[in-house]
């Protein structure tokens, strides 16, 4: 009794009033010499942005400005009778450049030039542009070092399987913990922070806190999450030791990460650049005059050209936790391509900051080896990423990344931006990352507005940007179910080809992973679960395409004990292939003609339009296989056996994520499961001789029609259009 008295002893000695936290501060004062009332200190936001807290200037005489230096000492041009040639006249608080008025005790935000950061400058100073006279100033420090969001490490794994990845503090009053797992069984758990060395119970304002909904209830379980979580406004990550899951209860801290002191982030304050309220992370940019054109009512462009670059800013409704968008310069020089196209995908990778990657697209596929969607310093592009200064704001459901690059790069993968001439064809796109943060097929293009198709970026300025709607919420989109085939000695044959994933709904409802937006159809499934059994042969008809220079149609079907497949990709020593055979031969793999499961045209348009699929009538009445005539389906014979885990895949060999499970058993499973649907269940059969016959000198007829047909049930299953 007496040591935990001693421990509650210290914990109230150690409260305190929250300090207000303004940045790094980088000046207090203007120096020894002011005039005009000059007051306030001086902190870095961040690398771009600075404010003055209790400025004051007496706004006479007129023609006062924030003058920075980028090569002299301040005390080198003081007394000078003409401006410092190689200063830069940056905004004022209100983003433009007309002369400061009258403040007093005021705080401000100061934003620097686009494409400009803190270490380029040497002094900030107030100078008379009427007068040529310095007003007062100061040297930013030799090797200052501005905030920046600050990774401190995974929470440790101490009790209830508690672990994460990197938790991320990205200002004083914000932390992003990426993939938190968490069994939930804790009986009194929150999220705990404290000011004492070790993990202990805590007395107020310190202890428990919300969680990323802002409840203050006991916390539930998280299966690899990632969260974003705001400290109440009388606590500061500056003045805390550390963050865990504590149990309150039973005094118990299920995993914890210390905080490093001299914390060195930004503040989250609303003039700030990076702050949070209620789970939005946002960076407060002063709007500097630049174009604007909309892509659609969820997306727009902003550029302004500076000398031989052209900085951009790119803003859209989008997802943060999941979407890219993306911006660039047609494939085509007459029409909108994607194919050939550079662009920039811009996203916000959670826990860390705004990104923006240079891509060059070869196809209209995932990214592998043999090309695709893929960023520029890809194996199969083998360029460079020459995209700089990046940031980013999100805010309300409104991303916004601003970046920049050169007009001419001199990259082989990048397109020129032309000043002069008529317009340059350009590309966009909204869309799902994937596991890697790589660009998944785009969303279908909902709600078109009257688009910019051509933009001559050298043009007098002029914004046609109406404000961007906030984000609202959408009706849920329901989840297509499990599907379940049985490999019994009646049903040896299986059917695969390509169809679209279908969206949220589909793959990434079954799987919980982000595909690139098509799948593994078999038997006219969309990724239904296999069921085989040990010493029989099953034979594999692969219609997943032949033509390896194509990646967009080239889709080897393979089996592995990688959840996502596409070896190709990383030729991961870790994997397993279980080979079958072609002819009598053993392959790691199938390639057969390629045979897609598409929406027709009246489809796609209604899903423009918003339409969602919620029976499988539906999709069956609005889907058709187009099959390309040049080749047949190839037969891959497979022969699970007692080295065949009970638990495997089938997946495309070049592409992650087209296919899903296999089950393998000694004996068949005499019940399905009570959830899903067995093949051969539903009157929903699929004209398989009309399917086969789309091949030229298809081998079709060796296989019972009957009996496929008794096995065949559709599934629900697009939202998606074809990519780009």
């Amino acid at each position: 009794m007496r040591a935990q008295l001693f421990v509650l002893l210290v914990v109230v000695s150690s409260v305190q009033a929250l300090t207000p936290y303004h940045g790094k501060l980088i000046h207090s004062g203007w120096g020894a010499i002011v005039d005009h009332g000059l007051t306030g200190d001086t902190y870095a936001v961040n690398e771009n942005t600075i404010q003055i807290i209790g400025f004051s200037y007496d706004g006479n005489p007129p023609g006062g400005v924030f003058l920075l230096g980028t090569d002299k000492k301040y005390s080198a041009v003081t007394g000078a009778a003409t401006r410092d040639p190689t200063a830069t006249i940056i905004a004022n608080p209100d983003g433009n450049f007309q002369a400061l008025g009258r403040y007093d005790n005021e705080n401000i935000t100061l934003r620097l030039p686009p494409g400009q950061v803190l270490t380029d400058y040497t002094y900030i100073s107030v100078w008379c542009r009427n007068f040529t006279v310095y007003f007062g100033g100061f040297d930013i420090p030799e090797g200052f070092v501005s905030p920046k969001p600050q990774n401190i490490g995974p929470l440790t794994h101490r009790a209830h399987a508690v672990y994460s990845g990197d938790v991320t503090i990205i200002d004083d009053k914000t932390i992003s913990i990426l993939n938190l797992r968490y069994d939930g069984q804790g009986p009194d758990a929150f999220f705990y922070v404290g000011v004492t060395d070790s993990v202990t119970t805590q007395v107020a304002p310190y202890g428990k806190i919300p969680d990323e909904n802002g409840d203050s209830g006991v916390i539930s379980g998280y299966a690899g999450k990632n969260i974003t979580i705001t400290l109440p406004d009388n606590l500061s990550f500056t003045q805390l030791k550390w963050f865990s899951l504590y149990c309150i209860l039973f005094t118990q801290n299920f995993g914890e990460v210390f905080i490093p002191e001299n914390l060195n982030v930004p503040p989250a304050l609303d003039v700030a650049a990076a702050s949070t309220t209620a789970g939005v992370t946002t960076t407060t940019m002063a709007a500097p005059v630049m174009n604007c054109e909309p892509l659609s009512n969820k997306l727009q462009i902003s550029w302004a050209v500076e000398d031989n670059s052209i900085a951009f800013e790119l803003a859209g409704t989008i997802d943060r936790e999941t979407d890219y968008m993306a911006f660039g310069l047609s494939g085509s020089d007459s029409t909108f391509q994607m194919r050939n196209a550079d662009v920039v995908v811009g996203y916000w990778k959670s826990g860390e900051t705004a990104k923006a990657v240079d891509y060059y697209i070869t196809s209209y596929a995932q990214c592998a080896p043999n090309g695709g969607a893929c960023p520029d310093t890809s194996v199969s592009n083998g360029g460079a990423n020459d995209i700089t200064n990046i940031e980013g704001q999100f805010s309300e459901g409104v991303l916004r990344i601003k970046y920049k690059r050169s007009l001419t790069t001199g990259d082989s993968r990048d397109k020129e931006y032309k000043i002069s001439g008529p317009g340059q064809h350009i590309v966009w796109a909204i869309g799902p990352l994937n596991s890697n943060d790589e660009t998944a097929k785009h969303y279908p293009s909902a709600g078109r507005i009257s688009i910019a198709k051509t933009i001559q970026f050298g043009r007098d300025m002029v914004n046609n940007c109406p404000e961007l709607a906030v984000k609202t919420t959408v009706a849920p989109i329901p989840d297509f179910k499990p599907h379940h085939l049985y490999g019994t000695e009646d049903l040896t044959v299986f059917t695969l080809e390509i169809g679209q994933a279908g969206s949220t709904q589909g793959y990434l409802a079954l799987t919980g992973i982000q595909s690139w937006g098509i799948a593994w159809y078999v038997n006219g499934i969309l990724i239904p679960e296999l069921h085989l059994k040990r010493g029989v042969s099953y034979t594999f008809r692969v219609g997943g395409g032949t033509d390896s220079n194509n990646g967009a149609r080239y889709h080897p079907l393979y089996f592995t004990n990688d959840i996502k497949g596409g070896f190709l990709q990383t030729q991961g020593s870790t994997e397993t292939i279980y080979e079958g055979t072609v002819d009598g031969v053993s392959q790691q793999y199938a390639t057969g003609g390629y045979c897609e499961w598409k929406l027709t045209e009246a489809a796609v348009q209604a899903t423009l339009s918003g339409k969602v699929y919620q029976t499988f009538e539906e999709f069956k009445q609005d889907m058709y296989l187009d099959c390309d005539n040049s080749s047949q389906y190839t037969n891959f014979i497979f022969t699970p056996d007692s080295n065949t885990p009970d638990l495997i895949y089938y997946q495309c060999y070049t592409h992650k994520s087209l296919g899903w499970k296999v089950h393998v058993y000694d004996e068949l499973p005499t019940e399905s499961p009570s959830s899903t649907t067995q093949a051969g269940s539903s009157a929903s059969g699929i004209d398989s001789t009309s399917k086969q016959s789309r091949f030229k000198g298809s081998s079709a007829h060796s296989i019972n029609q009957s009996k496929l047909a008794k096995y065949i049930i559709f599934l629900i299953a697009i939202t998606s259009i074809t990519l780009f």
